[in-house]
C-alpha cells in the first residue's frame, strides 16, 4: 500500500506540476513575467530565483493536495465529488490566499497577478481532485 501511496504522490506531482507550469509559463506568462519582474530580485535584467525554496513549496502543495484528497478515499461513491471539494478547498488556502497576501505585503505586486492566483487556486484544486481521485483508483489506492 505505501509504494501505491507514492506512486500517487509522484504522478500527482508531475501532472500537477505540469498543469500549474502551463498556467504560469505558457497561457499568462507575460503578465507573471511582467509582474514577477517588477518585485523579484534582478541580476542582469533577469530575476533570481530561489529554486530550493520553489521546489520545497511545490512538493508542500502536492503533499497537501493529496492528503486531503486521501481523507477521502473511503467515501463510496461519492469519493470523487469530496476528493475535488477538498482539493479546491486546499487550492484556495494555498494558491488564493497567497496571492491576496502577497497583494496585501509587496508594494508592486500587481492587481493582475492577485486576481490569476486567486482564480488559479480553485481551478488547480479542482484539477489536482480529479486527478488524485482517477489515479486512486488506477493504483488502486482506494
Amino acid at each position: 500500500m505505501t509504494l501505491r501511496y507514492a506512486l500517487l504522490w509522484l504522478a500527482s506531482f508531475v501532472a500537477i506540476s505540469a498543469v500549474d507550469a502551463l498556467w504560469h509559463l505558457a497561457i499568462w506568462g507575460r503578465v507573471y513575467g511582467a509582474g514577477i519582474r517588477r518585485v523579484a530580485a534582478l541580476v542582469d535584467g533577469k530575476p533570481v530565483f530561489r529554486n530550493v525554496s520553489g521546489l520545497a513549496a511545490q512538493i508542500l502543495v502536492i503533499t497537501a493536495f493529496v492528503v486531503l484528497a486521501s481523507l477521502q478515499f473511503s467515501g463510496g461513491a461519492a469519493a470523487t465529488g469530496k476528493i475535488v471539494l477538498s482539493c479546491v478547498a486546499g487550492g484556495v488556502l494555498g494558491i488564493s490566499v497567497y496571492g491576496l497576501v502577497n497583494h496585501w505585503l509587496i508594494r508592486d505586486w500587481s492587481a493582475a497577478m492577485t486576481v490569476l492566483e486567486v482564480v488559479w487556486g480553485p481551478l488547480l484544486g479542482a484539477f489536482a481532485g480529479f486527478f488524485i481521485a482517477w489515479a486512486g483508483r488506477l493504483f488502486k489506492v482506494y
